[in-house]
């Protein structure tokens, strides 16, 4: 029973029945036009949010990037962890607003901490305080010095950055300055197929290791009631499909550039 009412009070599953009841009111009424358009809703909304559809769809995203066996992927020279992994927030205790993609710094960290690579590099994320973008990367470095954190190697920063390609852009700067040759690529396994392209596209040689996976491995399921989980994968989906297409028309990735896969 408990079960069944955190579904209920999703207002997704509210919304859903909302429009079946609308559509079998309009049925009772003979205003079968009305009750087309509202059962369509239904309908679109059942497979967006309960269909095993948007599982499949980003999981084709994620599938290239899965790994069982972490034994043989290859020593580099650095590790790049891309941004997007929380802001800073006075509120918390840790001074940092983690977000969902907080694997990708841990992912970065245990990298390091496996002898990968003796090199980290924190992504261009930024966070809005007193109406000025400051980097993520000021809240995670302190965070790691006080839990002893990948404390034996040097940590760089890109500082702010836009978006991917100005991450690709500074990043080829600093490995070109360093002498960096291989590099670790961490991000989400729904964007790494997108960074991947840009930074092979800007000549940065890079091994993706994916890491906060949404859908992959991919399971099919069905569910009753929509939720709004499925619908967030949809966005993510509808979102690296999006930014693949943009980035495509700004020549920040290049099809020549890439490997056959």
């Amino acid at each position: 029973m408990a079960a069944l009412a955190k579904v209920l009070l999703q207002p997704v599953a509210l919304l859903w029945l909302a429009l079946l009841g609308s559509a079998g009111w309009f049925i009772y009424k003979r205003k079968y036009r009305l009750a087309a358009m509202q059962g369509g809703l239904a309908l679109a909304l059942f497979i967006l949010g309960s269909s095993p559809l948007a599982g499949g769809l980003l999981s084709r995203l994620e599938a290239p990037y899965g790994r069982t066996s972490w034994e043989t992927l290859p020593e580099a020279d650095a590790v790049l962890v891309l941004g997007g992994i929380g802001g800073g927030s006075d509120a918390e205790m840790t001074g940092i607003n983690f977000s969902a993609s907080v694997d990708r710094v841990l992912t970065g960290i245990e990298l390091t901490r496996r002898g990968k690579a003796p090199v980290l590099v924190l992504g261009g994320g930024g966070y809005w305080k007193n109406g000025k973008l400051e980097p993520e990367a000021d809240r995670i470095r302190p965070w790691m010095k006080k839990w002893k954190l990948a404390e034996d190697i040097p940590v760089h920063d890109l500082g702010v950055c836009a978006n991917t390609y100005e991450e690709s852009q500074k990043f080829a700067a600093l490995a070109k300055e360093n002498g960096w040759k291989t590099i670790l690529l961490v991000t989400s396994a729904s964007h790494m197929k997108r960074a991947e392209a840009v930074f092979l596209s800007s000549g940065v040689d890079v091994t993706p290791v994916a890491c906060d996976f949404r859908a992959w491995p991919y399971r099919g399921k069905w569910n009753f009631f929509p939720g709004i989980d499925r619908l967030k994968v949809i966005q993510i989906w509808m979102y690296e499909s999006a930014g693949w297409m943009y980035y495509r028309s700004k020549g920040w990735i290049q099809l020549d550039a890439l490997p056959e896969k």
